[in-house]
């Protein structure tokens, strides 16, 4: 997920663990980097924001849970493009002046957008 501070990843995280009926408080995890919760599936919230690159986020072991059972949630991802997996989707959120968003979705494939 991409987007200024304060675009509403979160938010939209929140909504998603909703979806899969989790009931713990979602947080952004700026500062502790990977967030787990239970529901109907994992849910791997990811904030990569302080990460100097993508040796950094392979560092995490994050491998286990992007290509596990769950729902990986990566926000910032925009600084570690090349260690998506071929088949992620791309949430884009742009604050306007009123208050509103743009979100614009597109499918990361192979390390293209389509």
């Amino acid at each position: 997920m991409q987007g200024t501070l304060a675009a509403g990843k979160t938010t939209i995280t929140k909504g998603i663990a909703r979806a899969l009926e989790i009931t713990d408080t979602i947080t952004s995890p700026t500062f502790c980097l990977i967030s787990e919760y239970y529901g109907r599936m994992p849910l791997y919230h990811f904030d990569v924001y302080r990460l100097e690159g993508t040796e950094d986020f392979i560092n995490l072991g994050a491998d286990d849970m992007l290509y596990g059972d769950g729902v990986s949630i990566i926000e910032w991802s925009e600084k570690i493009m090349e260690e998506l997996p071929s088949r992620t989707i791309i949430l884009r959120l742009t604050p306007q002046q009123d208050g509103s968003r743009i979100i614009e979705i597109e499918n990361w494939n192979n390390g293209e957008i389509k």
